[in-house]
């Protein structure tokens, strides 16, 4: 068996080489740039991350401070609130409220429906909610439904502590009038 080379299929073959190799560089020119674009983009974004980060662990560390500031404050409010009322003979205007530890709508976020549905769930009372941890939380959390994200979203937890320690005056500053 003879094999011959055919001139026309040789030049055919490197015309197809010569074309494939414009078109690679045609393709890639334009893809490098794109590349390099979308890395200075992503740069930017990283900066822009890395500050904004930065921003919410110190607006987190003076958010620390200022409640630092507010406890030692509210627990002497509470207790100028009680001294007062009783050297008024027990003006319940003036004392701290009692807070009713099986009324849920105490809490703010905890309506009708939501009440509901953390009572089906066995929560009945505010000092049971004040002991959770964020592991019950969460479980309880997954059982809610409609509802869920709304404990951590509405900080019941933190809610809860401060009526069952009785920091109303606390808690009026954090998350406004007890109803």
């Amino acid at each position: 068996m003879e094999y011959s080379i055919d001139p026309q299929l040789i030049t055919i073959a490197v015309v197809a080489l010569l074309l494939g190799i414009l078109i690679g560089v045609a393709i890639r020119a334009p893809l490098k740039r794109r590349i390099a674009v979308l890395g200075e983009r992503n740069d930017g974004l990283t900066r822009e991350r890395d500050t904004a980060r930065a921003e919410r662990d110190r607006m987190s560390t003076e958010l620390k401070a200022r409640d630092a500031q507010i406890r030692p404050l509210s627990d002497e409010v509470d207790k100028l609130r009680r001294d007062f009322a009783r050297a008024t003979r027990g003006d319940a205007a003036l004392a701290t409220p009692a807070v009713d530890m099986g009324n849920l709508a105490h809490l703010k976020g905890v309506g009708a429906k939501f009440g509901e549905k953390l009572a089906a769930a066995g929560i009945t009372r505010i000092d049971q909610i004040a002991g959770w941890s964020s592991a019950d939380s969460s479980v309880i959390d997954a059982q809610m439904g409609d509802f869920q994200g709304r404990i951590e979203g509405d900080r019941l937890v933190e809610q809860a502590k401060l009526l069952s320690e009785g920091r109303v005056t606390e808690y009026e500053t954090v998350f406004g009038k007890l109803r």
